[in-house]
């Protein structure tokens, strides 16, 4: 199953401050939606022969954009801890997929971030870890042929 909002806090004693922040709430749902989590996904996994890319990459338009648009927010991303916040959500929503922590990176330069400089980069478990705590979902992929219109 797919981590909730009450897991996130659970687990995450720090974070709890923000257990009744909507703000907060709606960035842990927006990246917690099907296309974040296999954009986060994908930009974990593209690694192969590049240089790592950190998860946040995939989203960090979508979080900025959507505070950027609050008229009042205690949600505040020039805040580090805040920003802290958002990583630990992200940790949070991809364990279940099997995805632990690598290595920290600075964000690329087309992601033109205005409140994150860096950020986790993430792959799957190794098969000890994988024992200990075993993923719970998986993304599957579909292909199709269409024609051109």
């Amino acid at each position: 199953m797919l981590t909730t909002y009450s897991e996130f806090l659970s687990e995450n004693p720090p974070c709890n401050k923000f257990a009744k922040d909507s703000h907060a709430q709606a960035i842990f749902e927006l990246l917690s939606q099907e296309k974040s989590i296999c954009d986060m996904i994908d930009a974990s996994s593209s690694n192969a022969g590049k240089s790592v890319i950190p998860a946040l990459a995939a989203v960090v338009s979508k979080i900025e954009e959507y505070i950027d648009n609050q008229s009042v927010t205690n949600f505040d991303l020039s805040n580090s801890f805040n920003r802290t916040v958002v990583g630990r959500m992200i940790k949070s929503v991809l364990a279940p997929f099997g995805y632990v922590i690598n290595v920290q990176r600075r964000l690329p330069k087309d992601c033109m971030s205005k409140y994150f400089t860096s950020a986790m980069c993430y792959q799957i478990a190794d098969d000890r870890t994988m024992q200990i705590n075993p993923p719970t979902m998986r993304m599957v992929t579909t292909r199709s042929i269409e024609p051109i219109l």
